[in-house]
């Protein structure tokens, strides 16, 4: 890497239908699983509130937004470590606004679309909401974090490893025209095929590329510890090989969230986390 990690925690599992997940940070720092990577975190973003709290999540969301848009205005990639998804929505509004007028995009691996809205979403959890919000759809004090533009082109996001949804949030990805690799697809062609098509196709159109990984877009044989597992996910090592390949120089962020250390405690899950940032680095 040319730049310096800034590792970021955001603590938080209001948002998703299982509490846990909060407490990853926490435990990487604890047992001290990042110090044989040379790693530990600039800053840990606690949140305490329920996920109706609308005014606390939005403070929560903009101190990270705050944190990435620094680590990338001083040549810093900023590293988050979940909680639930949720946080994508401070990750990237932080990572967006930084980058101003330099284009990016996500390449988003779960199992789950996380497009809802609060008028469609049936269990209300805004972990299910943040592509949506950074898009420009949802609760409003979510969409001007840090400015009142949206953070993500609709274009500009690739999903890979999908086999949970629900109509609402399929029909408006797809009239966005959102590219989205469905499990099938993946099974067929093979992770490490779809990744660098992907990859590619982003980068022959935007300045950087992020990437944000929800640990239930794997197969729960790899990745049993998360709050909604869904079979057929993908291969893990298949996912370190292709992240083994590309180009490091294009990402402007990662992402990795939803493991719950609960639901695992034989300490897979939080492993791959450690890999995940050992193929990175």
């Amino acid at each position: 890497m040319n730049h310096k990690i800034k590792l970021i925690g955001a603590a938080i599992d209001a948002c998703a239908g299982t509490r846990g997940s909060a407490d990853t940070p926490d435990i990487l720092s604890r047992n001290s699983l990042l110090k044989p990577l040379g790693l530990e975190f600039d800053k840990i973003v606690y949140y305490t509130g329920t996920r109706h709290d609308i005014p606390k999540l939005t403070h929560f969301f903009t101190e990270l937004a705050l944190l990435t848009q620094d680590a990338v205005l001083n040549n810093q990639l900023p590293v988050i470590i979940g909680g639930d998804h949720s946080c994508a929505i401070g990750s990237w509004s932080g990572i967006a606004t930084a980058l101003k007028d330099q284009s990016y995009g996500i390449i988003w691996l779960d199992a789950h679309l996380d497009a809802h809205t609060p008028e469609d979403s049936e269990s209300g959890n805004i972990h299910g909401m943040p592509v949506a919000t950074l898009m420009g759809e949802g609760y409003g004090e979510f969409l001007n974090i840090l400015d009142n533009n949206p953070k993500l082109d609709p274009k500009n996001i690739v999903f890979i490893g999908i086999r949970s949804y629900e109509a609402a949030e399929k029909e408006r990805l797809e009239r966005l025209g959102v590219k989205i690799y469905y499990t099938e697809e993946v099974g067929e062609r093979g992770f490490v095929d779809v990744f660098e098509e992907a990859w590619n196709e982003l980068t022959s159109r935007v300045d950087k590329i992020g990437l944000s990984i929800d640990l239930d877009g794997f197969d729960p044989e790899f990745a049993p510890g998360v709050g909604t597992p869904a079979n057929d996910g993908i291969n893990f090592f298949d996912c370190i090989k292709a992240l083994s390949k590309i180009d490091k120089s294009k990402l402007i962020g990662l992402e990795i969230t939803e493991c719950n250390d609960h639901f695992d405690p034989s300490g897979q899950t939080i492993g791959c986390i450690v890999e995940l940032l050992k193929v990175i680095l």
